[in-house]
């Protein structure tokens, strides 16, 4: 698998307090990464190394192929805390300024507005701006200079439920239509569950766990349930039975069956259906993924 960022044992020390404690993760190209941790876990204090904007004291990373090479940073944009924009001016003389400012020629500013959805803002100045506004605005100026990698700290943190919700769909998009590799950290388990591709949790600067999102669904699932017309349920357990043999299918009711492995629904549906059963619902058992991650973030104990 290619790697757009290794971190290699980093190690981050404030004074007596060790912020980082070797901390190794692998970020694939074109990935969405969710980091998760608790506030002051360390997840800020990582992504302010790869960006540069502060140093290690331990060990290295190899970022864009290269190993703690400052140049490979012209293919990168970060949003990091809060947006730094000028408020006096508006969403497309803030790009312009830091185009210049960025040495970035030849930028489409409009359309890089557009895929922020701020192509409306027109001459409102970002004084004006809603947070959602001004978080967009920040990532529009991250995306100047067509970066390959995107490192976003918190960027749904304070949003209303719309405002999570087209971010998160304007960074599928940048993902999905421009291959960015996008590196997010957020404490909204809900929201990285529905948009990051792999994870990895941090906790007290130490790294708990790495995983993809099949990993992670596969953990969380406690398999499949059906239900059929109740003169069915005998027939549609020996026809599971013969199709799946080595998945424990039980009864859970007079119309409900239970397979305790998680397979393709529709697959099953389309059997049971040729077989003349009549399917009244299927779907997945799925258990909560936020108490899998507290469970991890608690040392494997339920909460």
């Amino acid at each position: 698998m290619e790697y757009i960022l290794q971190t290699d044992n980093l190690v981050k020390v404030y004074g007596p307090k060790t912020v980082l404690n070797h901390v190794s993760i692998h970020v694939p190209k074109k990935s969405i990464y969710g980091l998760v941790g608790k506030n002051g876990a360390g997840k800020t204090t990582l992504m302010r190394i790869i960006c540069g904007l502060t140093q290690q004291n331990e060990d290295s990373y190899t970022l864009l192929g290269k190993t703690n090479d400052y140049t490979v940073r012209k293919h990168m944009g970060m949003l990091i805390e809060k947006p730094g924009i000028y408020e006096h001016m508006t969403a497309l003389e803030n790009l312009r300024y830091f185009s210049l400012l960025f040495g970035f020629q030849g930028q489409d500013h409009k359309k890089i507005l557009e895929m922020v959805g701020l192509q409306n803002a027109g001459k409102k100045k970002a004084s004006q701006f809603s947070l959602g506004m001004k978080q967009r605005l920040g990532i529009a100026i991250s995306l100047l200079g067509n970066p390959d990698f995107l490192v976003l700290d918190e960027p749904i943190n304070g949003l209303n439920p719309e405002g999570v919700y087209e971010m998160r769909r304007m960074l599928e998009a940048l993902n999905r239509e421009h291959g960015t590799t996008i590196l997010i950290a957020s404490h909204i388990l809900s929201e990285l569950h529905k948009l990051a591709t792999d994870y990895a949790i941090i906790d007290g600067g130490c790294l708990i766990d790495e995983f993809s999102k099949e990993t992670l669904e596969k953990a969380c699932s406690s398999g499949v349930q059906v239900t059929v017309e109740p003169v069915c349920l005998q027939n549609a357990k020996a026809l599971i039975a013969s199709r799946y043999p080595d998945i424990r299918c039980e009864a859970i009711s007079e119309q409900s069956l239970q397979l305790y492995e998680k397979i393709n629904p529709a697959d099953l549906n389309r059997f049971l259906v040729e077989n003349k059963v009549h399917v009244c619902g299927l779907g997945a058992n799925d258990e909560d993924v936020e108490r899998f991650f507290v469970e991890k973030l608690s040392g494997g104990k339920a909460v």
